[in-house]
């Protein structure tokens, strides 16, 4: 029997400031179940920033079984807090927060580097919310009410996809001049001339790697889909073309006498049409 978490839970009141942890008896890099140890997964730092108390307890300890650190917050500030000591593997962040909600959360963080794989929870299912949780940086997007057993396995593909800031599991990390700037894949950087850097998401620069590899040559959306560790059927939905139009107007902006730096060939798929050094590839 598959277990559905969402919106219909009470409400027990507002989290306490302090995250909600694993039990002290439960050692995190405990093998959990064979999904997790397989995929060398255990021990990974999962944080929760969700109004639901017992969602986040449900959360805090379906996570804990699979040997995953988790932590919870209440409210973004407490996040925000907690950002300036560490960071998470992977942030699963909800939609409907008091004070902020969570596309504003997500466009903060991006905007101050945060690179962490993101999925977003939200009761709002339509595909405008999608979308605007999408092009505010979120990795993923799940609609409430969900089952737990597919949140496992988005999040597990998420952080394989983001598995270390030494390369992407789809091909050796390289950096390329583009233009007049200097993508560092690894890193997940773009970098200016003047020194000025401007980070991305890791799965925005698995994207983008995978353009620069084949400058010129149109690249259709499964292949780039399989470029990002996507989950997501590209003729089932537009997660690669809010991608590519997040991108797209990135380097738009970053290289305003360019014109269009990324070029959407419709039915096709996308190419970049700038002139594109492959600086090191290993």
């Amino acid at each position: 029997m598959t277990e559905s978490f969402g919106p219909a839970m009470t409400l027990l009141g507002p989290l306490a400031a302090t995250p909600t942890l694993p039990a002290p008896d439960r050692d995190p890099a405990a093998p959990g179940p064979l999904s997790s140890r397989v995929s060398g997964q255990a021990g990974r730092r999962i944080w929760i920033l969700e109004d639901d108390p017992r969602l986040c307890d449900l959360l805090v300890g379906r996570f804990g079984g699979l040997g995953w650190r988790s932590m919870a917050f209440g409210d973004h500030r407490s996040l925000e807090q907690a950002l300036q000591q560490a960071s998470p593997d992977l942030l699963v962040l909800d939609e409907m927060l008091p004070g902020r909600n969570g596309t504003e959360v997500l466009a903060g963080l991006r905007q101050r580097g945060h690179a962490f794989p993101v999925l977003m929870l939200s009761a709002m299912r339509s595909p405008g919310d999608r979308i605007a949780g999408l092009e505010a940086g979120a990795d993923d997007y799940m609609g409430k009410p969900f089952e737990f057993r597919e949140l496992q396995l988005r999040i597990e593909r998420l952080m394989a996809t983001h598995a270390s800031q030494s390369g992407f599991p789809q091909a050796p990390l390289g950096s390329f001049q583009i233009d007049s700037l200097v993508f560092d894949a690894e890193r997940a950087e773009l970098v200016d001339p003047s020194g000025a850097v401007c980070r991305i998401s890791r799965g925005d620069a698995a994207l983008l790697q995978a353009l620069c590899r084949r400058p010129g040559e149109v690249i259709g959306r499964q292949a780039l889909a399989q470029a990002t560790g996507s989950l997501v059927d590209p003729s089932q939905s537009r997660t690669i073309d809010v991608r590519l139009g997040r991108l797209r107007r990135l380097l738009n902006g970053l290289l305003p006498e360019a014109g269009e730096v990324i070029e959407a060939c419709r039915g096709q798929g996308y190419r970049i049409q700038v002139p594109i050094v492959d600086v090191h590839t290993p």
